[in-house]
């Protein structure tokens, strides 16, 4: 399957020569899933251990899901809460420098790969009604004083209008270090990386219908050709489907929405970015977008939890778009898309081993840039025994979504407007 039309494809400056698999093999590591999260735990086993053979094996292309047609934000911190699992404070600061430790590992990659995909730093968190100033206020102040992170600082509406100035907002934190970058061309060139090694194999168009796990792992493709494996590593994300029904219940794969605008004129960009930079506000439903390197508004928000999208992509975004960049919306989009993100019940990545010779993650909830590739290179140190890193996550509890099967659709439609309403709520 080719990749969808988006922003991202459209400018994308990798390709990579990758074929359906056509004959059964062997191999050291088997992954599933040429999404971040699978090529960039290759990345970093190949680079542990270049002797390795690795196969990956991507239904679509590389980077076709959430990983090549997201907002594009390279952020820290996670959807979730770790406060609320049994995690000591260490712990839980452990937890929190992993995501910061991601965001400067992927800017270390792209500089030593020398991968063009317009790295921007530069991010504003953004308060919309008073009570999330007050949160904002004391986030900041969690990340200066428990988790030594000097990096963000709490701006006031007039601070804030140094960076970016819009009517909705109240007030933001600025971190330094935090920013964006094109995802896809971080994925392929990742992905180009890997094939300079010839242990290393990528095949796209090749889907796994199931596998078995005893000595070795055998993984069946609808092909009829197999590969034996003595380590599969399972990184379907959304769309693990029914590979692992086990894994499937604790995930919920729901739509967002990004659109793209190429010709806005500068003086209207003018009016609301002082410099390029990322957003992204703190509703529960929430805006995100940014300018790229042209100048062109990338502009992300609302979910649909039932799976349908609205009759047209475009004007729904705009809505927000009028309240946040009041006059913009008159300028038509470039193109707009639909994805899917991974949640999991609690916000937090999902990460573990299913036995001996099987480890799986997912469920980013839509802070998964940057952490899939320090996910990567932990699922690939603790394979090849280098760190136990993996207790910190295996620790956190992971609830089944309700209702799955026939409920499943209604009850998260219901789930949708519970947050629809706390966000009207929390403008009073």
């Amino acid at each position: 399957m080719e990749y969808s039309d988006n922003y991202y494809v459209r400018t994308k400056s990798y390709s990579i020569n990758s074929n359906k698999l056509n004959e059964s093999l062997q191999c050291d590591v088997c992954i599933i899933g040429g999404g971040l999260s699978g090529i960039s735990t290759a990345y970093y086993l190949n680079k542990i251990n270049p002797n390795l053979k690795i196969i990956i094996l991507e239904k679509n292309k590389i980077g076709w899901g959430a990983s090549g047609r997201n907002g594009g934000q390279l952020l820290h911190d996670y959807s979730g809460n770790f406060s609320s699992q049994k995690h000591s404070n260490n712990e839980q600061k452990q937890l929190w420098n992993f995501t910061i430790d991601a965001v400067r590992e992927v800017k270390k990659n792209i500089k030593d790969l020398n991968i063009k995909c317009d790295l921007v730093e530069g991010y504003l968190l953004t308060a919309v009604t008073k009570s999330h100033d007050e949160e904002l206020k004391k986030y900041v102040d969690l990340l200066n004083n428990k988790y030594d992170y000097s990096s963000a600082s709490y701006l006031s509406k007039e601070e804030m209008e140094r960076y970016f100035e819009s009517p909705y907002y109240k007030s933001a934190m600025f971190d330094k270090e935090c920013g964006q970058i094109h995802p896809l061309n971080y994925c392929l060139g990742l992905a180009q990386e890997i094939l300079k090694n010839k242990n290393c194999k990528i095949f796209e168009d090749s889907s796994v219908e199931s596998y078995t796990s005893e000595n070795k792992v055998k993984i069946l493709l609808d092909s009829g050709c197999n590969v034996t494996a003595d380590k599969m590593i399972l990184c379907c994300n959304a769309y693990i489907g029914n590979l692992n029904k086990k894994l499937r219940r604790k995930i919920m794969p729901v739509k967002t929405y990004v659109s793209a605008f190429k010709d806005i004129p500068k003086d209207e960009i003018n009016k609301f970015f002082k410099r390029q930079i990322t957003i992204g506000d703190m509703l529960f439903v929430l805006n995100y977008f940014r300018l790229d390197k042209n100048n062109n508004l990338i502009f992300g928000g609302g979910v649909s939890y039932s799976n349908v999208d609205p009759m047209n992509l475009e004007n729904s975004l705009k809505k927000s778009i009028k309240k946040i960049l009041p006059g913009l919306e008159k300028y038509k989009a470039w193109c707009t898309w639909s994805g899917h993100v991974a949640i999991t019940v609690n916000r937090l990545p999902h990460i573990g081993a299913i036995d001996k010779n099987i480890l799986f993650a997912q469920g980013y909830s839509g802070h998964g840039l940057a952490i899939t590739t320090m996910v990567g290179r932990m699922i690939a140190e603790v394979l090849l025994s280098r760190n136990n890193d993996f207790e910190l996550f295996k620790k956190v509890e992971h609830r089944n979504f309700p209702g799955f099967g026939v409920l499943d659709t209604p009850l998260l439609v219901l789930a949708m407007s519970y947050f629809k309403l706390k966000d009207l709520l929390s403008f009073k």
